[in-house]
Formats: structure tokens, sequence, C-alpha cells
């Protein structure tokens, strides 16, 4: 069993290796049509592949939202609920799949903090069941595939330079790549939850004296701060720069402690003791210490209800019908679906906006939405990223 199946077109064979090595580089076994068996027909060996990966990577471009086959292995991934989405193009995800969001990979150079990769890995995470690994050195990209006759046949785009870590050579990079995996440490299981909701810590944070780490005084973390990042999570480092270990996340809406410092990376300590570097320009501070509570100014909705897009659990909406929605607009419609379920959100404010309102009646932690509502909360949350 492999953890990541990649469907691609051929033509984007050299980009593919560069996500591959990636993946790879990131700790997951990968499978990308390498190894074709010469007595098995292709369509077995795809269905058998994708059935047993964890994850199956999608990716989109002008000439794999044309493709048959692409399409195909995108559907039963959909079915089996492993799919993830990217672009390497200016091109959106063909019907259906453009209902489900999507990571753009279209300018990425191999950056780890790039915000489209970084979405790939929180979905790998969670599908696969463990954290992505963090190597001090990039490993080297695993070689393309050859060209197989069963499939579409298009010419091949030149070798790529895409990621600067590449070796000439077979063999040097196998064996590099094998000694690399080979010194990593085992990956810790992910409790990631799943993207698309109003997440918090498990504990709440209080104002209780920080424990001193190191040579870090006790009375340092004085400041209560939640995180301002479109992608939904920051991580937290081991040192002050991208380069360094990741030792944590902090989720959109979860509380954390940290104080004014100079320069770029703050210090910070999440409430289950977890203490590392956040980027400064993620640090939103609470004002008013660590017990207050952020509030949201948020529309009354229609007649006064609070809810913003009253049928949007009934029907599909389109992308025209939100172009005069406010990005807070948004974010309430987006979670009004999920308070019509019960849900009770982790987010202070979120929760504090809802309970004005009579019809919202707050009774689980968990709640599970019908594929109408799923469709419109990823088509709601690209929108509201878009006029972010």
């Amino acid at each position: 069993m492999v953890d990541v199946f990649i469907s691609y077109s051929r033509d984007n064979k050299a980009r593919v290796a560069d996500i591959a090595a990636a993946v790879t580089a990131a700790g997951y076994d990968v499978w990308w049509d390498a190894e074709l068996p010469p007595h098995r027909s292709y369509g077995d060996v795809i269905a058998e592949k994708i059935g047993s990966a964890k994850a199956a990577i999608v990716v989109w471009s002008h000439t794999s939202a044309a493709s048959e086959w692409v399409r195909a292995e995108a559907d039963v991934a959909r079915n089996q609920k492993k799919l993830v989405q990217t672009a390497i193009d200016d091109v959106m995800p063909p019907l259906p799949f453009n209902q489900i969001q999507f990571a753009d990979l279209s300018d990425w150079n191999g950056d780890p903090d790039h915000r489209g990769w970084r979405k790939v890995l929180m979905s790998l995470e969670e599908l696969c069941g463990r954290e992505a690994v963090n190597p001090a050195t990039a490993p080297k990209p695993v070689t393309a595939p050859p060209e197989s006759t069963t499939r579409e046949t298009v010419p091949t785009a030149p070798k790529s330079s895409f990621l600067p870590w590449a070796l000439p050579g077979l063999a040097a990079i196998a064996v590099a790549l094998l000694a690399w995996k080979l010194l990593q440490p085992a990956p810790a299981p992910s409790d990631e939850p799943p993207t698309g909701t109003e997440v918090a810590a498990p504990a709440p944070v209080t104002d209780a004296p920080a424990v001193t780490t190191g040579d870090q005084p006790a009375e340092a973390f004085t400041l209560a701060a939640m995180i301002d990042d479109p992608d939904g999570f920051t991580n937290i480092r081991s040192g002050k720069s991208t380069k360094a270990a990741i030792v944590g996340k902090v989720l959109e809406g979860e509380k954390f402690l940290t104080y004014k410092q100079p320069g770029q990376w703050w210090r910070v300590r999440k409430a289950d003791g977890t203490t590392g570097f956040m980027f400064r320009k993620y640090i939103r501070l609470i004002e008013g210490g660590a017990t207050a509570t952020p509030a949201i100014q948020a529309p009354t909705g229609v007649g006064g209800s609070g809810v913003v897009i009253p049928d949007s659990s009934d029907r599909l909406l389109s992308t025209d019908e939100l172009g005069n929605y406010s990005a807070l607009e948004l974010r309430i419609a987006r979670n009004e679906i999920f308070a019509r379920r019960g849900l009770r959100f982790k987010d202070p404010a979120l929760q504090n906006h809802f309970s004005q309102f009579s019809w919202y009646r707050p009774t689980t932690d968990n709640v599970s939405l019908s594929p109408t509502e799923k469709a419109n909360v990823a088509l709601l949350k690209s929108a509201e990223d878009a006029v972010q």
C-alpha cells in the first residue's frame, strides 16, 4: 500500500516530477504509474493503486482538465473521499470538481511555506494520518515515469529545473533518496481536524503563569493572541526561520500566548505547552489580554435573523451571486451552514455572534453536512479568500 497516488497529464510529466519529489521529501510513499506490469491492463492497475492509496493528488492543467483518464481517476478518488486537487496552470478544475477546494501551485517553486503547498500537506496529513516531515536538506526528486503506450501520449516538456536540488543520474538519485528516508525519524500520528470548519485548541488558554523554558523568563507570555492567516493555520517552528523544524501548529480560532519582541519572529506558547517561534505578520493580539474575547461586527442578516444566505443548505450557490458580499459576510454565510446543524463553535467570536439569534441551538461538536452544504462551504471559502 502506498500513501499517495498522483494523477496527471503526460505533457506535465516534468512538472509533476517536482511535485512527486516534494511529496516524497515530506515522508510519503508515492505512486504515479512508474511501474506498470506488462501483463496487467492500465485501467486495472490504476483502479487498484487508487483504491490502496490513502490520498490521491490530481494535478489539473489545461491538458489534464480535458483528459478523460484524469477525470476518471479524479472521480474515483472523489468517491473514495481521498481527493486532493492541485492546479499548475491558470485553470479551474472541470465540472463537477470545481465544487471542491484546490491548491494553486501555478507559481510554486519548491518553497515549503508556499500557501498552496501548505494546503496540500495539510490534506495529506489528514488523509495519511501523520504529519509531513521537515528535512533539514531537501532530497533528490524522483525520476519521471517512462512513457506508456496505453494512455494518452503527448510531447513531454523538457527536463525541469523546477527544484534546485535535482542531480543527474538514476543511480545517484535512488541512493540519495533511500539514504535520506532511512535517516528520518518515524513521523507522529496526526490528529488535525478537517479543513473548512472553525476549530480551536483542545483546552482554553488561561492567564496562569507561564512555565519557564530554558532561558525564557516565566513572566514573558503575558499577551493573548490568535492567528491572522488566510490558510487557516500557522506553523510553530523551533527557530527563527522557515527552514527550522515544525514543532506545532496553531489553527484558526485557537488562542495562544506571546509577548512583544523585536524582529519578525515572535516566541509563542500554546495551551498544551508547545513553545516555539511564529512569523509576526500572522499574529493578531487580542485586545484586553488573555481573557479578552474577540468580537465580530457582523451583519444582522435577512430580517435581522443573522442569516446572510437563508437557503444555502437547500440549493447550490453560484460564484456570480457571491460577488457583492464582503469577506466578513462570506465568513458568516459559510459558518451559518454549520450553525444550522447546531455546531458549538470553538471560536468565541462566532459563538457570541450566533448566540444572539433564537434559531441557533448549539448541541454538538461534530456535524454532518449534506453534499449541497459541503459544496457551498467550499465555494464560500474560495470566495472569502478571493476578497481578502
